[in-house]
């Protein structure tokens, strides 16, 4: 574990090392390529600009020769105007404070008449009467004077007017002029930056360079996060070991250990062992298997030929397809028959005679093969669906093995069967090789018959060879 964490720390600083690194040579990429963005931003924006303002300066220096002739006259207008304005201010103040003085001298009349009423006075009367008519004359004519004055006051509000959009046309030339000395300004800020750009060199290749170092920048933090997890891990790890180092159990942990390995080392060699002895085993017994295959087919051969009569198979044979599992090996028989170079397999294209024949034969073959110790040979039934050729060719094939075994102290043949034409053939067969082996003294008869309590009962008789 310590080695593991110290080669963790290691690639970590590693790591740490190369993304520090990628980070600044991302960071100076990155500066390279914000600039050449901020160059290239900055210079689109002033393009845009550049062709609007030089689209407004057309449209203005257009408009510009007739404003100036304008300017000029709304210029004199307005001179003339404020002169004739002026006048006209200082005439209509004059009427003003002759107003305000006539009003002066009414309030005063009042006052003198309300001082009559109160002193009754006839020559006060009088005298003001007169203030009184001459008050009356003074706004008769006061009168005329503001009706003569109506026309001329509503020219100079029209005037005043016409003065306030001349002042906007004005702020607006104003400001006509002040946009061309930008357009000016931005003209030649335009040329600064094209020149600036001009002298940037190797633009895409900063940008192909920034893009690569973004992606190991990204790389190299994925793993500084990946090997800080498992650093944090193999700590959190470590601590609990430690822990349970240190508990009554784990005492003599190295001992144990070391009993441990010895074992697994043994055990793994016995395996390695095992596996050799399995391998020989294997191949021992598929040449085993092999040659016990050869030796079943050679006696099915030699059977065959001499109990089966017909012409249509001239031989059968066992064929072994070996299963496809090696943990369980395992072979799939089938029987085949041949005619000349032409093999087939047996099932479904044989007849029932020609099957029980094939059944018998490979029957006989396997005992001869495998039960050599044994000293019994049961057959039930042998000639189920044997026609009279194949039946005489088996009892051929039973008498050779009744010959060849007859050294053998142990071996008894037992039939059991209804056919009393195969028994007959049996005993021709078995008399023409008496000379190899004693005949037998007697065969067992089995049948039925009814007892006095009304039941049947199997009999047994025992009946002279002779006699058959």
């Amino acid at each position: 574990k310590n080695s593991e964490l110290s080669n963790l720390n290691n690639r970590i600083s590693k790591s740490s090392k190369a993304a520090s690194d990628a980070d600044m040579r991302f960071r100076d990429v990155e500066g390279k390529y914000k600039k050449d963005q901020e160059s290239s931003s900055r210079k689109q924006s002033l393009q845009e600009t550049i062709e609007k303002c030089a689209r407004e300066e057309k449209r203005l220096v257009d408009q510009i020769a007739p404003l100036r002739q304008q300017i000029k006259s709304k210029e004199a207008n307005r001179n003339r105007m404020r002169s004739a304005a002026k006048a006209d201010e200082d005439r209509m103040r004059k009427n003003m404070d002759s107003l305000i003085s006539d009003l002066r001298s009414l309030k005063s009349v009042s006052q003198r008449i309300s001082g009559y009423f109160r002193n009754r006075s006839d020559e006060e009367l009088e005298r003001v009467i007169a203030d009184l008519t001459k008050i009356d004359g003074d706004i008769c004519s006061s009168k005329e004077n503001l009706t003569e004055m109506e026309p001329r006051i509503e020219t100079l509000k029209s005037q005043l007017n016409e003065q306030s959009r001349h002042k906007k046309c004005i702020e607006a030339n104003i400001k006509l002029y002040d946009s061309l000395e930008n357009i000016k300004r931005l003209s030649e800020e335009h040329s600064e930056m094209q020149h600036g750009v001009q002298e940037i060199s190797g633009y895409e290749t900063a940008k192909g360079s920034y893009k690569i170092a973004e992606a190991e920048k990204r790389q190299k933090e994925d793993q500084k996060a990946r090997s800080e997890g498992r650093k944090s891990g193999l700590k959190d790890q470590q601590r609990q070991l430690k822990r349970k180092l240190q508990q009554e159990e784990y005492k003599d942990v190295d001992e144990e250990h070391r009993e441990s390995m010895i074992k697994f080392e043994t055990t793994t060699i016995a395996i390695s062992d095992l596996e050799i002895y399995y391998s020989a085993l294997d191949k021992a017994l598929l040449q085993f298997h092999g040659m016990k295959i050869g030796d079943i087919n050679k006696i099915i051969r030699e059977l065959w030929t001499l109990t089966y009569k017909g012409e249509d198979i001239s031989n059968i044979e066992l064929v072994s397809d070996q299963g496809t599992s090696k943990a369980s090996r395992s072979y799939n028989y089938r029987v085949v028959m041949s005619k000349g170079n032409t093999q087939m397999d047996m099932r479904g294209r044989c007849s029932a005679g020609q099957r029980v024949l094939a059944s018998l034969v490979i029957r006989l073959a396997l005992a001869e093969t495998f039960c050599i110790s044994c000293g019994v040979f049961a057959l039930d039934e042998p000639t189920t669906n044997l026609d009279y050729e194949n039946k005489r060719g088996l009892a051929i094939a039973l008498a050779q093995i009744l010959a060849t075994r007859s050294a053998q102290h142990n071996f008894q043949l037992l039939i059991i069967t209804h056919d009393e034409d195969f028994v007959t053939m049996m005993k021709n067969e078995l008399a023409t090789q008496s000379g190899k082996f004693p005949m037998p003294d007697k065969y067992f008869q089995v049948s039925r018959e009814e007892g006095q309590d009304g039941c049947f009962y199997s009999k047994i008789n025992a009946i002279d060879w002779d006699e058959l």
